[in-house]
């Protein structure tokens, strides 16, 4: 048998940083996405062949409890474990054992701030579940995606995983069953992929030790963003993209002043403002990444025009409201 499912990436619209403390985040799926293809082998193998963003090829062969083969380069075993972990911790919640061929192909730039890792990660776990069973689990497939991304992070909030496999628009709270946001409308996101941004441990390491150095001026600025999160939530509620984009701007300023944004990003973020975009922000844990901009019909080809030969990769979004799929 033969299964292929597919998981959306995310933009993070306010509170990256902010949450690791406890405060809200708003996260929304987007359409771009993860593609896996899996069906069983005849011996108790696991290959694993991935064909990264870029066009090159990984490939790791898994036997006997342990990597006995692999073909790419010196990170290939470093990018394929965790899809490795996802795929036997799903075999392991599943209760079975068997050898799989499992393929992967993803759209989404790597080290985006997009969380490609945790959309891999749930494709994989659910094509895995759909070569087993036919169908999916979503919570089968939340936690083997987060013992993966507990490989590449560490110490993960859950938010990539969480919008991947359920999809929509979700209000985060660290240690709080997440609340999924219902729009009668499809907002319009333009993502520009800028470059690589650094890591995502050491940018939340950098931001919590300036916390603690000066607590009296950073710990306002921790609940300032929980309170525009609040009120961004109303805002696209109520279809107040004036509201919504403005927010989105203080936020990226919030995002400044912790020292996460950088030049390149704030220039290309005030372009998106500039040409008409309701608001523009950084996603993800910054340093680099990928911006965000709010626009409606209107304004999309303008803002796009001015950002598509500023930018690495520019896509044009909006919230995939399923999640992980069968397909």
């Amino acid at each position: 048998m033969v299964a292929k499912a597919i998981a959306p990436s995310k933009i993070i619209l306010s509170g990256e940083h902010f949450v690791v403390e406890g405060e809200p985040a708003l996260v929304a799926a987007i359409d771009i996405y993860a593609k896996c293809i899996v069906e069983e082998r005849l011996d108790d193998d696991i290959r694993i062949e991935s064909k990264d963003y870029f066009g090159k090829i990984h490939v790791i062969k898994y036997s006997k409890n342990k990597i006995v083969d692999y073909a790419g380069d010196k990170t290939t075993k470093k990018i394929l474990r965790p899809i490795l972990i996802a795929v036997l911790k799903t075999l392991e919640f599943c209760e079975t054992k068997r050898g799989l061929d499992v393929y992967i192909e993803s759209d989404i730039p790597p080290s985006a701030g997009l969380g490609s890792s945790a959309a891999v990660a749930v494709a994989a776990s659910a094509s895995v579940l759909g070569e087993i069973k036919g169908n999916i689990d979503k919570e089968i497939i939340w936690k083997a995606a987060f013992e993966a991304e507990r490989i590449i992070h560490k110490n993960p909030s859950g938010i990539d995983v969480t919008v991947s496999t359920f999809g929509g628009l979700i209000l985060y709270k660290k240690g709080e069953r997440p609340t999924f946001i219902k729009l009668n409308y499809k907002p319009i996101f333009i993502v520009g992929f800028i470059n690589k941004r650094a890591k995502t441990g050491k940018l939340v390491e950098k931001v919590l030790k300036l916390k603690k150095e000066i607590p009296s001026i950073i710990n306002p600025i921790y609940t300032s963003a929980g309170n525009l999160t609040i009120r961004l939530v109303e805002a696209l509620k109520n279809r107040d993209l004036h509201t919504a984009g403005l927010l989105l701007n203080i936020n990226h300023e919030l995002l400044s002043a912790i020292g996460v944004s950088i030049p390149k990003l704030d220039i290309i973020v005030n372009i998106a403002r500039k040409k008409g975009a309701y608001g523009a922000k950084l996603t993800g844990a910054g340093g680099g990444g990928s911006i965000i901009a709010l626009v409606d019909e209107s304004r999309l080809e303008k803002v796009k025009s001015s950002l598509e030969k500023r930018v690495k990769k520019l896509f044009i979004t909006s919230i995939a409201e399923d999640g992980v799929k069968i397909i």
